[in-house]
């Protein structure tokens, strides 16, 4: 008999509920500033699949988002301005 923890597991990550963007940050389980993250890299998480655009609303497909910071995370933030790099 499967546990609910074990049926969870078995769903794959295009098929889990994507969460509205209010919801993901009120929740507590957003590591970063998620406005910031949209504002400074919408195409790169619209592109993993991290969020979709649905009407007027953002929605969070929240193992996406782990997986692209995992992976884009190192390299993120807000980039530089021409006087901050330095050479």
């Amino acid at each position: 008999m499967n546990t609910s923890l074990e049926q969870a597991q078995q769903i794959p990550d295009n098929q889990k509920p994507l969460i509205p963007l209010a919801d993901f940050r009120k929740s507590g389980r957003s590591p970063i500033e998620m406005h910031h993250a949209i504002f400074h890299h919408k195409e790169s998480l619209v592109e993993y699949g991290a969020i979709v655009k649905f009407g007027r609303k953002w929605l969070v497909s929240e193992g996406h988002l782990y997986q692209w910071l995992r992976e884009v995370g190192p390299t993120a933030g807000r980039p530089k301005r021409p006087n901050e790099i330095r050479n």
